[in-house]
Formats: structure tokens, C-alpha cells, sequence
């Protein structure tokens, strides 16, 4: 396909507002675009928000023959039924993640567009980030030596605009911390060290909604050998928010604040130095125009997708398992302490 691409984005909550939709205004690929949203008036304003001159429908069912992608931005409960209804049209694909809230379900998804010939990528939009080209060049180059680990803390306290608020209904998210923003840490630590192959997994959840503080303790087993390290995520408080790899040689890390960075801390002279890497001529644009433009040239066969279906469903079977095999964390203070004697 070479010429413009006829685009509709499927849902006009907030990510869609910060992400997709401002990647798709300016893309020079697109050419007819479509805004759809069950409540259409909201899509209007959005649409008028951005100053587009776009088609608005209320039904998603109409739109999918006219169109040649789509981008499902609907609650996650959402995506693998819509997914599935798109790839049937041969309708190409970038669902957000997750790209479904079962693994059977994505396990579908997958295999449904590897029969019909279309393309299905999942928005993996950290992907996009230069510190994630970075970390294997100099893992490669043995920067850091032999890896003995890494920590990820990942969080804070929850406030994302959510026009649905479906986040906390297990029915329509599916999970809570570990499969919102979980999902991006794990799609990055597997693909930097590889399948894991043990784990042991906390979280707060006590069985009646959605986990808000998860710990997961991770053994990969990859190119570089077996790693462990832990990832953790959290919608309460703020956590350091920083990737650190340990070496033998020296470590690295991956400031949240700045995460076309990479930092490599190491000893010379009895003193501690650091060194900051880049990538040159990395294009400054947003991490959702990347995987927008990954999306459409690869639909032109100019490229090949950066996270596709079959790299999520592996993500989603990690949590699925993490999930049946879930531990408590530990909540001292709110144990009841029973008089001895007491009865039981």
C-alpha cells in the first residue's frame, strides 16, 4: 500500500487526546481520518479541540469497510472482540496494550490476523524511546561487563484522567497496576533479556478487586545468560521510577524523566564517574508519532513492526501466570492482634 492511509481511532478517551490522535494530525501519511466514539458528541469536541476537519461516527461496525486501519483505543475489556471484528474486515491494526485481558483472547486475536494477512501491532509506545535501542548496544559491547541484575520501582500515586474510569472494574481492566503500566516494564525486560523462566509475585490485592502495589521477582534466561532481577509497580506513592542494571564492570540506569537517556556509572581513579549516551539524529518527535509511523510503514512493507500480537501475548501469559500465583504483600499493621485466650 503507497498511498495515504485512511485512519480511524476507535475511542476518544484520554490516551487517544495525549497520544494518538496529535501523532495522527500531523502525519503526512494519513489521509482521510476518522474519529469514533460511542458518545460522538465527545469526539466533536475533540476533533474541534485540534482544529481537524475529520469524519465522526458513533458506530465503529459502519466505519471498518471504509478504512484501512484502526487504532482500538476502547477499555481493555474491549479490545480483543473489536480486535477481532477489525482483522475479520482485513482492517490492519495497533490495538493499545493490552492487546487483550486473557491471553487466550490475545492468543485469538494473533492468530485471527496471521490468517487474514493483516498487520497487528500493540502500543508498546516505550518502545519508541532511545534507551531501549541503547541498553542492548551497550549490553552487546560489554559496557557494564558481566549482568548481575536489575531493580525497576515504577510508580505513583494514580492520576490519569480516565473518561470511562473502567481502570478500577476488574470486569473491564482485566487487572490492576501490573497490567496498566506493568505491561511496558515486562515487554521491555523480555525483550532486552529474555523468556523468564521463574518468578514470585506480590501484590495487594485481597480478592475482591484489582491489585494497586505489585512485586515481581524475575529470572530470564537469554543471550546474556540467566538474570534475575525485581520490577515493581505502584498507584499509591511514588516509587524511584528508575531502571538499574547491575554490572561487573559498572551500572546502568534509566531515568523516568528522561528516558532518550542512558546513564553508565562506574569507578576510575577511586572515584565514582558517569558518562550520559544518546543516540544522534534520534528524531524529536513523541514516542506515539514513532509508533504511528512504524505502524503505516509497515503497512507499506517499508518496515516491520516494532511490538507486534505474538510480542504481547507473551507479556500477557506472564501475568496471567503471575496472577493464578499470586502472594500477599505483607500488610503487618492491618493484622488483628487476638488477646491470648482469645477464641478463634
Amino acid at each position: 500500500m503507497s498511498g495515504d492511509i485512511r485512519l480511524a481511532i476507535l475511542g476518544c478517551g484520554e490516551i487517544t487526546k495525549i497520544g494518538h490522535l496529535p501523532a495522527a494530525a500531523i502525519h503526512p501519511g494519513i489521509g482521510t481520518l476518522w474519529l469514533i466514539d460511542a458518545d460522538a458528541t465527545r469526539a466533536q469536541r475533540l476533533a474541534e479541540h485540534f482544529r481537524l476537519d475529520c469524519q465522526i461516527s458513533a458506530d465503529y461496525k459502519t466505519v471498518l469497510p471504509q478504512v484501512d486501519a484502526l487504532i482500538n483505543a476502547l477499555p481493555n475489556s474491549l479490545h480483543a472482540p473489536v480486535n477481532l471484528e477489525a482483522i475479520h474486515a482485513g482492517v490492519h491494526l495497533l490495538c493499545e496494550k493490552p492487546l487483550a485481558t486473557t491471553a487466550a483472547d490475545a492468543r485469538a486475536c494473533c492468530e485471527a490476523a496471521e490468517k487474514k494477512a493483516v498487520l497487528l501491532a500493540v502500543g508498546m509506545n516505550r518502545r519508541f524511546v532511545a534507551s531501549h535501542t541503547l541498553l542492548p548496544i551497550i549490553l552487546q559491547e560489554g559496557y557494564l561487563g558481566e549482568v548481575l541484575g536489575y531493580d525497576w520501582p515504577y510508580g505513583g500515586v494514580f492520576d490519569w484522567t480516565s473518561a470511562s474510569g473502567f481502570y478500577f472494574s476488574r470486569t473491564l481492566a482485566g487487572g490492576g497496576a501490573l497490567l496498566d503500566f506493568g505491561v511496558h516494564l515486562l515487554d521491555s525486560l523480555i525483550e532486552w533479556f529474555g523468556p523468564v523462566v521463574n518468578f514470585d509475585y506480590q501484590d495487594d490485592d485481597w480478592g475482591s478487586g484489582i491489585e494497586a502495589n505489585a512485586i515481581l521477582d524475575l529470572r530470564h534466561c537469554g543471550k546474556f545468560g540467566e538474570i534475575e532481577g525485581q520490577a515493581r509497580v505502584s498507584r499509591t506513592y511514588p516509587l524511584r521510577n528508575r531502571l538499574l542494571i547491575r554490572g561487573s564492570k559498572a551500572q546502568a540506569e534509566i531515568p523516568a524523566e528522561d528516558p532518550d537517556t542512558l546513564i553508565i556509572r562506574r569507578e576510575a581513579g577511586g572515584c565514582e564517574v558517569s558518562e550520559t549516551l544518546r543516540l544522534p539524529n534520534f528524531a524529536d518527535t513523541s514516542t506515539f508519532y514513532k509508533q504511528l509511523d512504524n505502524f503505516i510503514q509497515s503497512i507499506r512493507g517499508n518496515q516491520k513492526l516494532e511490538s507486534d500480537g505474538w510480542q504481547a501475548l507473551r507479556v500477557i501469559e506472564l501475568i496471567e501466570a503471575c496472577y493464578a500465583h499470586r502472594r500477599r504483600i505483607p500488610e503487618p499493621w492491618s493484622d488483628i492482634a487476638r488477646p491470648e485466650g482469645a477464641v478463634r
